[in-house]
């Protein structure tokens, strides 16, 4: 009887933990199939703003040939001195639109190196990337052939919104060290910091439903899938790949989100300094500094007046502070 009644009890225990995971099978299936949104509006007072640029003098594409045998693309600005700088782009954009801040720093002296981080501009495939690790092991490979171009100059690294959260994560990680100091100018910290403002989703559109699903499978270990976009941003779709409106998970992962702002700051062995828009659209300017101060007090960060997210960087007086920061 007692062994009867076990029996019973195993058999439907095991048929219940069948229907959960069939249940959950549908579900997650559904998601990654179903589970997007609608696709936010290209912002016309961005494409208005950059189209006052003036985009002649845009330098060619160059290429280096990553560790997997990729030819990543980048283009760069000859300055004067022997110290040069590795400039980053941010999210949904490519090298072109540091066009303007790159020049001026250039003219200052500096040798200026822009990659079309991979998955954006002539860097292939658009909106994705291999693994998780990818950008910064292309972050490594680059800086080294730069290094081995400029053996006797400093290297400074200069990363802008995403941009900006790359430069973190590899500033705060096993190869910051190739950099000889470090600037993050307005950086997108994390979707989940004080900082972010609201509105950035009206710029980056995450897809929850599928986020979700392909996050659940990951943590099981389970990384088909993660070349299905998750994130929309508010810019038009680009033959030429200046733009990229859709992210796949894992580079929505890697550029934006998997990591501890609050570490890398602690990891940071390198001189660095923060800058930030007054009139910043997507983050909270005022609380930049304070949360930056809590985790490393003695990181400068300034805020110049009446400069916003993407203002900064065609303002003159953004760049002259850029300048500043890499010669302090």
């Amino acid at each position: 009887m007692v062994l009867s009644r076990s029996w019973g009890f195993l058999t439907q225990a095991l048929a219940s933990l069948a229907l959960f995971a069939a249940t959950l099978s549908v579900l997650l299936g559904a998601a990654l199939a179903f589970g997007t949104s609608a696709v936010p509006p290209p912002s016309k007072q961005s494409a208005a703003r950059f189209a006052q640029v003036d985009y002649a003098d845009l330098p060619a594409i160059q290429r280096f040939e990553a560790r997997d045998g990729a030819r990543l693309s980048y283009r760069m600005y000859t300055g004067a001195g022997s110290d040069v700088v590795v400039m980053l782009h941010g999210a949904a954009l490519s090298s072109f639109v540091l066009h303007a801040l790159a020049k001026r720093v250039a003219e200052a002296g500096f040798t200026v190196y822009v990659p079309d981080i991979r998955g954006h501009g002539a860097s292939r495939p658009l909106g994705d990337i291999g693994y998780g690790d990818q950008l910064l092991d292309d972050l490594t490979d680059f800086v080294r052939f730069v290094r081995r171009a400029h053996p006797a100059g400093a290297v400074s690294l200069v990363g802008h919104s995403a941009g900006g959260c790359l430069a973190l994560r590899f500033a705060g990680g096993a190869d910051g060290g190739l950099f000889d100091r470090v600037v993050l100018i307005s950086p997108m910290l994390s979707r989940e910091a004080p900082t972010v403002r609201p509105v950035v989703d009206s710029f980056a559109k995450p897809f929850k439903a599928r986020y979700v699903a392909l996050a659940i499978l990951d943590r099981l270990g389970i990384h088909a899938w993660q070349s299905l976009p998750v994130l929309a941003f508010a810019v038009p779709a680009a033959p030429d790949g200046k733009t990229v409106p859709l992210y796949s998970y894992r580079l929505s992962e890697a550029f934006t989100q998997d990591h501890s702002y609050v570490d890398d700051f602690r990891r940071i062995a390198r001189p660095t300094r923060v800058l930030i828009g007054s009139d910043d659209e997507l983050f909270f300017p005022r609380r930049l500094g304070p949360l930056v101060h809590t985790i490393r007090p003695d990181i400068p960060v300034d805020v110049i007046d009446g400069v916003g997210h993407g203002d900064i960087l065609l303002d003159s007086r953004s760049a002259r502070a850029v300048i500043d920061a890499l010669r302090s």
